[in-house]
């Protein structure tokens, strides 16, 4: 059995939990794919918050916490304490982190209200941090898609539904949309890649922020501005933050 048959097999098994008993955060097969922020890297994601968005975190700090404490309710995360911040999953720091560079992206471009399409959601959580700490910018997101593999799709509105965010269904694509993929479109093997661009980036988004692993980086878009930054902290060598208008 491969890896990624081993994590929609974690995923199916916590499909048939109810919300008090879901595991799949500390589930090693769902892991290996996500939810396996190391605990240093966690404390790096803080120091780039603070450091970055300071007069942010300074405001906000509770809000953050409670963001924080709220997320790992669900799925059984394993946690650890952070100085002047609070015990918690390192995955809700990379959350909070990469969703101020999406809002920050958001600001440059002068959008308030925006319609999302994010490739490869995970269990749903930086759209549960986006739509949160988007608010406190006073960002609407007046939309969000999420495409992924069907069993994973469910998880995602299962557990978005705990945390009462509804999903908006593919029928109802939006132009000018704005593109989230973090360690997932540049996964993908070309053909899928491919498929994406043919039926979705390229039709539907405008604009986009994504979290480049995987394959070597590529013009993905046409006619677009490119922006690319190391990432930050860097997990892997080749990782890249791209930003297109």
């Amino acid at each position: 059995m491969s890896i990624y048959n081993y994590y929609t097999q974690a995923v199916k098994e916590n499909l048939q939990l109810s919300k008090n008993e879901l595991f799949f955060k500390s589930d090693p097969r769902y892991q290996y794919v996500l939810e396996h922020v190391s605990k240093n890297h966690g404390a790096e994601y803080l120091g780039l918050i603070k450091q970055e968005f300071c007069d942010f975190y300074k405001e906000h700090k509770n809000a953050l916490i409670n963001l924080c404490r709220t997320n790992d309710n669900i799925g059984k995360p394993i946690k650890f304490y952070y100085f002047d911040f609070c015990q918690c999953s390192p995955t809700n720091l990379r959350y909070i982190y990469q969703s101020l560079l999406i809002i920050k992206h958001i600001h440059k471009i002068g959008l308030k209200n925006l319609n999302v399409i994010e490739i490869g959601g995970g269990y749903g959580g930086l759209c549960f941090f986006l739509k949160n700490i988007s608010s406190l910018y006073r960002i609407n997101i007046s939309s969000y898609i999420i495409y992924d593999i069907p069993e994973v799709e469910d998880l995602q509105s299962k557990y978005l539904e705990y945390q009462d965010i509804q999903l908006d269904k593919k029928e109802n694509i939006k132009k000018q949309s704005f593109l989230i993929s973090n360690y997932a479109f540049s996964e993908l093997p070309k053909d899928i890649r491919d498929k994406y661009e043919k039926e979705i980036i390229k039709p539907f988004c405008a604009y986009g922020f994504l979290a480049w692993n995987g394959c070597e980086f590529y013009h993905f878009v046409d006619d677009k501005q490119i922006s690319i930054e190391e990432e930050k902290p860097q997990t892997h060598s080749n990782n890249k933050y791209i930003y297109f208008r």
